[in-house]
C-alpha cells in the first residue's frame, strides 16, 4: 500500500509516540519509565530499535506490558536507519492524527500533560501544523543554545511564539503535515538537520510551527550512540548548507555559505578539503526554493535568513 493510502488510514483520535534508540540501552529504559506514567485515553507507542541486535525488546515490553492505556510496538530491522529513516518507518506505521516524536535519553516529569497540552494546542490553532518543545538540559535544568527553536537566543522564550524549525529530542506533527510536506530527507546521513529540512516543507505547505514554552522536556544528550566529533562536525557543516542550498534563494544562499565554510574551518576545525568535498555537492543539489510567502513568514517570526 502507499504510503500516502496508509496515512490516510489511520486512527483521527489517537495520539502516537514514536521513540527510535541506538546504542542506549539505560536510556531508553528511563524513557520508557516515564512513558509508562501515562493513563487515560489510549495512546500507542512505536518502537525502532536500530542496533544490531534485539537486546531491548524484551526489556522495554516488561515495562509497558501492564499499561493498558498503551499500545506497544516494537520493530527491529537489523541495521542502523539514522534518524531520518528511522522516524520515516515509525511514521509509516503510526495510526495517530498527532505524532509525537522523542530522542531515548529524555526524561518527561509528566507524560499525562505533555499529552493533553500537545493535543489541546493542535486542537485550538489549526494553522499550526507542529509544535517545537522546551527542551531543557536534565543536569541544569536549563536550555542548551543549541536545543532553543529560533535564531533569535534573545527572545523570550518563557512565553509561547512563533518559530521556524523545531528541536529533534521532543516535537510533534499533525498526520496531514506529514501528507502535504513529506516525510523526513534521506540524503543527510545518520543524523543531523533532517528537522531543519522538514520545517522548511511544513512552512511552505502553509503551516506555522509554534514554541510551547509549557511543554518541557529533559534532554540527557547522551554520548552513547554519536559519531565522533570531527565526523559530527563535518556532518553539521555539510547538513547545513545542503538544507540552506535546497530552499533559500540565491542572495542568502551565498553569504550561509561563506560563513558557515569559514565558522566550520576555524572554529570546528575543519579540513579545506571538507569545504571543497561539501561546496561540489551543493552545486548539484537539486533546489526546492521557497516562496516569497515563507521567506515573509521567516521574516515576521524574526527568523534569521543569514546564517
Amino acid at each position: 500500500m502507499p504510503i500516502m493510502d496508509l496515512l490516510n488510514t489511520r486512527n483521527k483520535n489517537m495520539i502516537s509516540l514514536l521513540i527510535i534508540s541506538f546504542g542506549r540501552y539505560q536510556e531508553v529504559l528511563e524513557t520508557f519509565a516515564c512513558v509508562n506514567k501515562y493513563h487515560g485515553k489510549k495512546i500507542e507507542l512505536l518502537f525502532l530499535d536500530n542496533n544490531p541486535a534485539r537486546e531491548l525488546e524484551i526489556a522495554l515490553s516488561s515495562i509497558v506490558e501492564n499499561n493498558s492505556s498503551i499500545l506497544f510496538s516494537y520493530f527491529h530491522t537489523g541495521e542502523n536507519l539514522g534518524v531520518a529513516e528511522g522516524r520515516n518507518f515509525l511514521i509509516e506505521k503510526a495510526q495517530g492524527d498527532i505524532l509525537i516524536t522523542l530522542d531515548d535519553d529524555i526524561e518527561i516529569e509528566d507524560i499525562i500533560l505533555l499529552i493533553q497540552k500537545v493535543t489541546d494546542y493542535m486542537a485550538n490553532n489549526a494553522k499550526v501544523g507542529a509544535l517545537a518543545f522546551n527542551i531543557k538540559n536534565y543536569f541544569t535544568r536549563k536550555a542548551l543554545s543549541h536545543e532553543i527553536p529560533h535564531g533569535n537566543k534573545k527572545l523570550d522564550f518563557s512565553q509561547n511564539l512563533l518559530t521556524y524549525y523545531f528541536i529533534g529530542a521532543g516535537h510533534a506533527i499533525r498526520k496531514e503535515v506529514y501528507q502535504k510536506a513529506g516525510f523526513y530527507p534521506k540524503d543527510l546521513g545518520l543524523y543531523g538537520g533532517e528537522e531543519r529540512d522538514l520545517s522548511f516543507r511544513i512552512l511552505e505547505a502553509g503551516y506555522q510551527i509554534l514554541y510551547a514554552s509549557d511543554i518541557v522536556i529533559y534532554h540527557k544528550v547522551s554520548p552513547n550512540g554519536r559519531m565522533m566529533r570531527k565526523k559530527e562536525n563535518f556532518f553539521r557543516y555539510r547538513n547545513q548548507l545542503i538544507v540552506l542550498n535546497r530552499y533559500m534563494p540565491m542572495r542568502y544562499r551565498l553569504t550561509s555559505n561563506f560563513v558557515w565554510s569559514i565558522f566550520y574551518l576555524v572554529k570546528m576545525n575543519g579540513e579545506i578539503l571538507d569545504i571543497v568535498k561539501v561546496l561540489s555537492e551543493i552545486f548539484s543539489l537539486k533546489r526546492k526554493v521557497v516562496s516569497d510567502k515563507t521567506i515573509r513568514y521567516i521574516k515576521f517570526v524574526d527568523g534569521r535568513l543569514y546564517y
